[in-house]
């Protein structure tokens, strides 16, 4: 009996240990801004901000996403809903909510308001700076 309360409490003392052991996550910092498409604030643009971690530091960095309001305006947040992104490079992925999407084998009846390369990350960048609005400007 004494050997198992001495080994449950070495189990419990080595995961109190290893728990302060983690490292904290990256700090994020508040990011606001407006997306603006073909010279108008554009609202129904799903956003999101990767972290270009090649051109930051090492580690796994959470990314931010928002879908901007009518009057273009977004405010990121993380997949678990933590307010704000990570500071530094961002490469960023654009998908149009409003987006006419017809049935397979039918015509779009309008164009689309952004390109669709933009849906691929890369093509647009940006760097979030604390204190800093965001403004991505699409022609």
């Amino acid at each position: 009996m004494n050997l198992l309360v001495r080994s449950i409490s070495f189990a419990l003392l080595f995961a109190i240990l290893c728990a302060g052991c983690s490292k904290p996550g990256p700090k994020l910092v508040p990011a606001k801004g407006t997306i603006t498409v073909k010279g108008k604030l554009a609202g129904g643009i799903a956003i999101q901000f990767l972290p270009d971690v090649k051109e930051s530091a090492d580690g796994v960095f959470p990314s931010s996403q928002a879908i901007s309001k009518d009057d273009g305006s977004f405010e990121l947040y993380t997949m678990d809903n933590q307010p704000g992104a990570v500071a530094g490079p961002h490469k960023i992925v654009l998908v149009d909510s409003e987006e006419e999407r017809p049935e397979q084998g039918k015509a779009a009846t309008k164009p689309p308001r952004i390109d669709p390369g933009y849906a691929v990350a890369g093509k647009l960048t940006a760097t979030v700076t604390e204190g800093k609005p965001i403004e991505l400007v699409i022609p």
